[in-house]
């Protein structure tokens, strides 16, 4: 039994592709979708693959990463509202599932969206990348297929599962309530960091794969509880440097001092975390986080990023009016992200 009914209609097995997506068509009524792809849906067979099983009637606006550097967000939009698709899939990565959902949500009458994620950071549930939009609905139906992730490379699978564990982080140790998101969150901790440097090492472990994209989804559904100052950070620091950029190649070097600014409001919560993440007791969560981003081959510093005065005043300020510092666990200022900043180049 593939099919999960929490938030949404989410169907989680391997070739779950081929194996649900016909009949949910049907049952969704679908006859002219509109897909989205980013460059994570173009990989290998994976376009292909979905072509296989979709009535004649697709219509595709594929590398739209491309389009929104020529035109932005409202060319991508005018495309789509000339496709007369009764549904929107979105293929792919983070944009491609984000420009799904805002697609759908917008278009005249809105239309069903349908995210098919092939990496294991993002599976069309929670916030909407800064630089696209906010307010995005939640798709009427996920695919996880696990087969879909195995053509990402060592490092946009280290990025992307770093993402899926800082979600669980940030959602589990954010400020509002929600004990269930707490649960998922946790539970999304231990497997990204059981299988992380796994799926890193061995791009065919599809064990790996499957717990890193099960940990995704875990990311997905906790970030309705809302995340952190990491987010605010990596997101405004995206919006500086364009969409193209895999935010979570970042988090190893913003933990630490996000992490550092927020441990007097989340000391109580460590020992769970320790726990988690298979640490012994009184361990340095700090240190061994930034020591799995080492060992999967994130950076450890922004230098690469050449922000100067201006930029780091932009990206503090973007961080502290975000969505993301509003849960953080400790209320951040403008100057506070910018000594975060400081501390990570």
């Amino acid at each position: 039994m593939s099919l999960i009914g929490y938030v949404t209609r989410i169907h989680f097995a391997d070739r779950v592709l081929e194996d649900a997506l016909p009949e949910e068509l049907r049952t969704l009524d679908v006859r002219r979708p509109l897909v989205v792809t980013d460059a994570a849906g173009e990989a290998d067979d994976t376009f292909d693959r979905l072509a296989d099983v979709l009535p004649a009637g697709i219509v595709a606006l594929r590398h739209v990463e491309r389009t929104l550097a020529q035109g932005g967000r409202s060319q991508v939009l005018a495309l789509a509202a000339v496709s007369g698709a009764d549904a929107v899939i979105g293929l792919g990565g983070a944009v491609a599932l984000d420009l799904a959902r805002i697609i759908g949500r917008e278009a005249l009458p809105a239309v069903p969206v349908i995210a098919l994620p092939t990496t294991t950071a993002n599976v069309g549930l929670g916030p909407v990348a800064e630089g696209l939009a906010s307010g995005a609905g939640v798709p009427a139906l996920i695919l996880c297929d696990p087969t879909l992730t195995l053509a990402a490379d060592a490092q946009a699978t280290a990025a992307d599962g770093m993402d899926a564990l800082i979600h669980c982080l940030e959602a589990y140790l954010g400020n509002a309530w929600n004990p269930p998101a707490d649960g998922i969150a946790l539970e999304g901790l231990r497997r990204a960091s059981a299988y992380l440097e796994r799926a890193v090492a061995d791009g065919t472990d599809i064990e790996a794969r499957r717990e890193m994209l099960a940990a995704a989804l875990n990311a997905g559904l906790a970030a309705q509880k809302g995340l952190g100052g990491v987010h605010a950070l990596a997101h405004a620091l995206e919006a500086e440097a364009g969409l193209a950029l895999r935010h979570g190649r970042l988090h190893a070097a913003l933990l630490p001092p996000v992490m550092t600014f927020n441990a007097p409001a989340v000391a109580d919560r460590l020992p769970t975390l320790r726990a988690a993440l298979r640490l012994p007791p009184g361990a340095d969560v700090i240190a061994a986080l930034a020591a799995l981003g080492r060992r999967i081959g994130l950076p450890e510093r922004l230098t690469s990023l050449h922000l100067d005065g201006p930029a780091l005043v932009r990206v503090a300020l973007r961080a502290a009016e975000g969505a993301a510092n509003r849960t953080n666990p400790r209320h951040a200022t403008t100057a506070d992200y910018r000594h975060m900043l400081e501390a990570a180049l």
